[in-house]
């Protein structure tokens, strides 16, 4: 319960133009949603670094209101195609078996998704390109996930309709413990000293564009 500390109030949520609250546009959110995000490499998933501490934060609200004492960690996820997986316990997606690798595009992928019961679908910002996925994959996708969002890797994302900000030092230690959770060869110092550098200003702003089902498998 590593981010429990964190307040809808520490979120600025501007959807299509218009700012909301962070209680209104997580208000029919349960504690049963499951959110996955899928994850090229092994750091992408910090580019939506603001949106899964939004959805995590919500998770907590759930629990807030019931009373002030609880232990719990939401059942989210990372599919990773990389291995050893990058680990973001910090973004309480823990324990550290809910960072997935799945090596192989398409099928594989969507069988991890689909076989965790994914609610939530955070998918990179890239071209879409034919995916194979089975039919028993894509009917209990098509169940199970409600809300689709193309994130980038940068934290911009190529058009947005979602823009959701956190003051940069609430979220800096999560970001480089993931950064710091592998070896760190010359990429991987690459990457920390960029996301230093986003994380230098006062605020992290993080823009995400939602997608229909089969746009986001395109992406899978």
């Amino acid at each position: 319960m590593h981010s429990s500390s964190l307040r809808g109030t520490d979120f600025k949520i501007t959807q299509n133009g218009k700012a909301i609250p962070h209680a209104d546009l997580f208000s029919s959110f349960q504690d049963t949603g499951r959110l996955g995000i899928v994850v090229p490499g092994r750091f992408e998933g910090i580019g939506a670094m603001t949106l899964i501490m939004a959805y995590v934060t919500a998770f907590y609200d759930r629990y807030r209101e019931r009373g002030p004492e609880f232990y719990a960690y939401p059942d989210f996820f990372t599919f990773q195609r990389e291995a050893p997986c990058a680990d973001y316990c910090m973004f309480d997606i823990w324990p550290y078996h809910k960072n997935v690798h799945v090596p192989g595009v398409g099928q594989q992928t969507s069988e991890a998704i689909a076989g965790r019961g994914v609610n939530v679908l955070l998918v990179p910002d890239t071209d879409p390109r034919e995916v194979e996925v089975s039919p028993v994959e894509r009917e209990s996708l098509r169940r199970n996930v409600q809300h689709c969002f193309a994130y980038s890797a940068s934290g911009t994302a190529a058009s947005s309709d979602l823009v959701v900000e956190c003051q940069s030092e609430l979220l800096r230690r999560y970001a480089l413990s993931v950064l710091g959770s592998v070896p760190a060869d010359d990429s991987v110092l690459e990457e920390r000293r960029q996301w230093e550098a986003r994380l230098a200003g006062e605020t992290l702003r993080q823009t995400f564009r939602k997608l229909d089902l089969e746009d986001a498998l395109r992406r899978i």
